[in-house]
């Protein structure tokens, strides 16, 4: 079965129960009885059509998230996700205390508005970076940002960790 040696072939990833897939146990040992310097990965693959979608966590929104990474799964990776943000959902100006993030557009329209750090309510934002496939923008930590779509049919998609 899944997961199982087998003399003929690699041993397969296991079927986890929100879609993503676990490394072969076999494989697992294999690096800590190696004696490597990194841990094993707790997460072999994902797929978008089967991770089941979340809302935002800073802000009350549809389920439009897919997290194919999670904290503490890959070390130094705070998480690896997919949004699809659909036609008039703004993802509200806030800010994370400790990390940064990367997004990569995919598909659609938008805008990345960032502003200066500890940044009145009043301001402006500093910088509007222009979201369009193959764009990708970075943000630090507490570097309050907002982004905006700008499609009316097409949801705006990236990949942000």
């Amino acid at each position: 079965g899944a997961g199982a040696p087998s003399k003929r072939g690699p041993t397969m990833a296991t079927a986890r129960d929100d879609g993503r897939f676990n490394p072969s146990p076999a494989l697992a040992r294999d690096v800590e009885a190696s004696g490597a310097r990194y841990p094993p990965v707790k997460v072999r693959a994902a797929s978008l059509g089967t991770v089941k979608a979340r809302a935002l966590h800073h802000q009350a929104t549809e389920e439009m998230v897919r997290d194919l990474l999670k904290y503490d799964e890959v070390p130094g990776i705070t998480n690896m996700s997919h949004v699809a943000l659909p036609p008039g959902t703004v993802i509200d100006r806030h800010v994370h205390p400790s990390k940064y993030e990367v997004f990569f557009v995919q598909s659609g329209r938008g805008a990345f508005k960032v502003w200066r750090r500890k940044a009145s309510e009043a301001e402006e934002a500093r910088e509007e970076i222009d979201l369009r496939p193959g764009v990708s923008v970075y943000v630090g930590p507490e570097e309050p940002h907002e982004i905006i779509p700008h499609g009316e049919d097409e949801p705006l998609m990236m990949l942000y960790f």
